[in-house]
């Protein structure tokens, strides 16, 4: 897949993630994030009636960008969990 990505015209990008209702030919509202080794980090789907967060989404990428296990709800700055 090459960066940045410009529309998805051929809609092959929402086949590939699994978000495009075929017989509609449109696609859910799909977030992906992907490490730069290519490697799904993190997905959520909604409907189309439902928004994403914006706010959700930063937090989730620092959370993954932090180097730690990151509990529910964590945000920068919180102390990650400690396995034994």
């Amino acid at each position: 897949m090459n960066f940045p990505l410009a529309a998805d015209i051929t809609k092959q990008v929402s086949r590939d993630y699994g978000v495009l209702i075929e017989e509609e030919g449109i696609a859910l509202r799909g977030l992906f994030i992907i490490s730069p080794e290519g490697e799904l980090q993190y997905q959520v789907v909604h409907h189309n009636n439902v928004g994403r967060s914006v706010e959700e989404t930063l937090r989730v990428l620092e959370a993954l960008q932090s180097g730690g296990l990151c509990p529910i709800g964590w945000k920068k700055g919180d102390k990650h969990l400690v396995t034994k």
